[in-house]
């Protein structure tokens, strides 16, 4: 079984400062394919395309963070970053 290495203080400051900056991205309202592009709708109405490649490797890194992310909430005994 994987070790698990509770972020400290520090680190844990950094994370929160990043949360602060980022803005939420919220649940797709949209996805389609159209002429081999990606589109995105976000739940803002914003729309991005991706080539299917980059589509892919989104997706693979998306979920490997999610899973990650998980994982982290779950071994972690102090709970979720908040923003500051």
């Amino acid at each position: 079984m994987a070790q698990f290495d509770s972020p400290s203080k520090a680190e844990r400051a950094k994370i929160s400062e990043h949360l602060a900056k980022a803005e939420p991205y919220g649940k797709p309202r949209n996805v389609w394919v159209e002429d081999g592009h990606v589109f995105v709708e976000s739940h803002n109405r914003v729309v991005i395309s991706m080539t299917a490649e980059v589509a892919i490797e989104m997706g693979r890194l998306l979920s490997n963070a999610g899973a990650d992310s998980l994982v982290n909430k779950v071994m972690d005994p102090r709970g979720p970053v908040e923003p500051e």
